[in-house]
């Protein structure tokens, strides 16, 4: 089956499901048959889309990582000042994790266990999303509008503070005394508390002041 073929509402399904799946159970603990059964087509069928359960994986962390680098490099490069861009990129990454439950919980077991994943197939677009943001914080500290810091720290605690408040929503509600951390509001509440952290930290001291 040619790539075109394969491009098809199946294979737009089929990851759809496979995203839940790994994000509850983790690769090893998501099957292909119930993937599978649940989008109406046989195991063996699946194969036609994605070769293997690492394909399929690896196809799902490759479309969460396009979406980061869509909304992230849309924000920086768009017209503004560097305080407008670092504001904007923020806000969509936020809003992105909200709207995307599954991104949290997907990254961090990535992080924890790293199996099936194809890494050579996903890293030239995690070094581009990492680059950029590194790229876009060292830019602002030459032209004076950051702090002068490290862009790696900083990369760190821009994708760490927005990224745990989702991966973690349990926790995060009941430390919050919300119910829903997804919800609109408590997703502006949160967008606007990191903000100002993120000031706080990453401007020179008179404009933090």
């Amino acid at each position: 089956m040619s790539a075109s073929q394969r491009d098809t509402p199946t294979r737009e399904r089929l990851l759809d499901v496979a995203e839940k799946e790994f994000a509850r159970y983790g690769y090893a603990g998501a099957h292909l048959q119930s993937i599978g059964e649940q989008v109406g087509v046989q195991k063996t069928a699946l194969y036609y889309y994605f070769p293997s359960k690492s394909a399929l994986y690896t196809a799902v962390i490759h479309s969460m990582l396009e979406a980061f680098e869509e909304v992230l490099g849309t924000a920086l490069q768009r017209p503004g000042t560097y305080l407008e861009r670092l504001q904007d990129a923020h806000a969509s990454f936020n809003e992105l994790l909200a709207r995307r439950p599954n991104y949290g919980r997907i990254l961090v077991r990535i992080f924890i266990d790293g199996a099936g994943v194809e890494y050579e197939q996903v890293a030239p677009t995690i070094e581009r999303v990492i680059g950029g943001v590194m790229a876009f914080h060292g830019e602002g500290v030459k032209a004076g509008a950051f702090a002068p810091r490290s862009s790696r720290h900083f990369f760190l605690s821009f994708f760490g503070m927005t990224l745990f408040h989702y991966a973690a929503p349990e926790l995060s509600a009941r430390i919050l005394g919300v119910e829903d951390v997804f919800a609109e509001d408590v997703r502006d509440w949160r967008r606007d508390e990191v903000q100002s952290l993120l000031l706080e930290g990453v401007l020179p001291r008179e404009s933090s002041a």
